[in-house]
C-alpha cells in the first residue's frame, strides 16, 4: 500500500513535467495520481467546504453559472465547462482533505512539486538558449513561443518554492526563470509577479497605520475610477471606418492595439446582457466577434480569438454581474479563511500567489483552460496544507 501511494504522490508531484510535453498527459497524469491517491487512502468522498459562508458562495455560483448555461448561446459548450469547475472543486475538497489528515503524504508530494519544478525551469532554460542562438554565439531576440504558455505556471512554482521549503539552493532556479521569461517574451508572469509584489506591498503599510478601513476604502475607490477612466479610453465603435482611424489614448506600446479592441468590443457586449451573461465559454461565438480588424496596427486578428484575453471580462461577459461576483466572493472567502489561520509571512505568500495568479490571468488564456483552472485551486491546496501543518506544528 505504501508503494501505491509513493507512486501516486509520484504522479501528482511529476504531473507539471508532463505539462511542457502536452496538456493531455499532464491531465491524465495528474487525474490517475490524485485518484489512485484518494483510494489508496480508502477517503471518503465529499463535497462541501468546512466554512459555511464559503459553501453558500460556492453553490449560489454554481447554479448562477447553471442558469447561465441553460441561457447559453451555446448550452454544450456551457455544460461543458461548467462541469470541469464542479470537477475541480470536488476534487480540490477532497485533495485538501488528505493533505491535511497525512502530513507524510503532503510532504512527499512537496518533494516531487520541488524535483518537478527545478526540472521543468531547468529544460525551459536551457531550450530558450539553445533555440535562440546563445549557446553558439549567434543570439536572436525573434521570440522563442514554445513554453510561454508553461511558464505562466511554471513561474509561481519557482516563486512558492521557497514557501515549502527554505533553501539557498532555490535561487539557482530564479536566476534560469528571468531570462527564460525575456526569451519567451511572457509578459503575463511579469505582470503577476508586479501585481502580487503591488498587492503585498499594500498590506504591508495597511497593517503599519491605525485607520486601515478608511485606507481600504480609499484605495478600492481610487482603483474603480482608474478603471472607469481606463474603460472610457478603450475603443469604443467598430464599424470599418472607426477602426480604421481610431487614435489610441492609451499607448499601444502599454496595452497593444489587439487587446485594447477586443476588450472594448467585449464591454460594448456585456452591456447587452449584464445580468447573467452569453453562457460560460462562449466569448468566441457572439456576434461580430470573429469579424476581421482591418486596422494596420492588428494586421488580420480577430475581435476575440476564442476569449477576451482577461478573466474579469470573460467571465463578465459569459456569466454576468451575477455570476462573477458570486465567483469573486466565493475565492475571496476560501482565501480569507486560510489567511485567518496563517502567521504573518505566511499572509504575504498568500497575496503574493492570488496577485500573481489573477495578475497574470488578466493578459492570458481563457479561464476555462482546464490546466489552468486546476492549477489554481491544487496550489492553493498545497499552500492551505502548508498552513494548516505549520500551525499545528507551532501548538505542540
Amino acid at each position: 500500500m505504501i508503494k501505491i501511494q509513493t507512486i501516486s504522490n509520484f504522479l501528482v508531484g511529476f504531473s507539471y513535467t508532463l505539462l511542457l510535453y502536452n496538456k493531455i498527459y499532464f491531465g491524465v497524469t495528474l487525474l490517475v495520481g490524485l485518484f489512485s491517491l484518494f483510494f489508496s487512502e480508502r477517503h471518503k468522498f465529499n463535497f462541501i467546504y468546512d466554512e459555511k459562508q464559503t459553501n453558500i458562495f460556492f453553490f449560489s455560483t454554481l447554479v448562477l453559472f447553471l442558469v447561465s448555461s441553460i441561457l447559453s448561446i451555446k448550452p454544450d459548450r456551457s455544460f461543458e465547462v461548467v462541469f470541469y469547475f464542479i470537477t475541480f472543486i470536488f476534487i480540490n475538497i477532497n485533495f485538501l482533505k488528505i493533505l491535511i489528515n497525512n502530513k507524510e503524504t503532503f510532504n512527499e508530494i512537496i518533494k516531487f512539486f520541488v524535483i518537478s519544478t527545478i526540472l521543468n525551469i531547468t529544460v525551459i532554460f536551457f531550450y530558450d538558449l539553445y533555440q535562440s542562438g546563445f549557446l553558439s554565439g549567434s543570439f536572436s531576440s525573434l521570440e522563442i513561443r514554445k513554453y510561454k504558455g508553461v511558464l505562466n505556471i511554471v513561474t509561481i512554482f519557482v516563486l512558492l518554492l521557497v514557501f515549502f521549503k527554505k533553501s539557498i539552493f532555490f535561487l539557482i532556479p530564479l536566476l534560469f526563470l528571468l531570462p527564460s521569461l525575456y526569451i519567451s517574451n511572457s509578459n503575463a508572469p511579469l505582470l503577476g509577479i508586479f501585481l502580487g509584489f503591488i498587492l503585498c506591498s499594500i498590506y504591508f503599510f495597511i497593517e503599519k497605520i491605525k485607520k486601515k478601513k478608511l485606507l481600504i476604502i480609499s484605495l478600492s475607490l481610487l482603483s474603480l475610477l482608474i478603471a472607469n477612466i481606463f474603460i472610457k479610453n478603450l475603443p469604443n465603435k467598430f464599424d470599418e471606418h472607426s477602426i480604421k482611424t481610431q487614435k489610441f489614448t492609451i499607448p499601444i506600446n502599454i496595452l497593444d492595439a489587439h487587446r485594447q479592441f477586443i476588450w472594448g468590443f467585449t464591454i460594448s457586449k456585456i452591456k447587452e446582457k449584464p445580468i447573467l451573461g452569453f453562457g460560460p465559454d462562449t466569448s468566441n461565438f457572439v456576434e461580430g466577434g470573429q469579424r476581421i480588424i482591418n486596422s494596420e496596427h492588428t494586421g488580420t486578428m480577430k475581435f476575440i480569438p476564442s476569449h477576451p484575453h482577461n478573466f474579469l471580462l470573460e467571465l463578465l461577459l459569459e456569466t454576468g454581474l451575477l455570476g462573477t461576483l458570486s465567483f469573486l466572493f466565493f475565492i475571496f472567502l476560501m482565501n480569507f479563511n486560510l489567511f485567518k489561520k496563517a502567521n504573518y509571512i505566511e499572509k504575504f505568500f498568500i497575496i503574493f500567489f492570488n496577485g500573481y495568479y489573477w495578475g497574470a490571468s488578466l493578459v492570458n488564456f481563457s479561464y476555462w483552460q482546464a490546466w489552468w483552472q486546476c492549477s489554481y485551486f491544487l496550489i492553493l491546496s498545497l499552500i492551505t496544507a502548508h498552513i494548516f501543518h505549520n500551525s499545528n506544528k507551532g501548538q505542540k
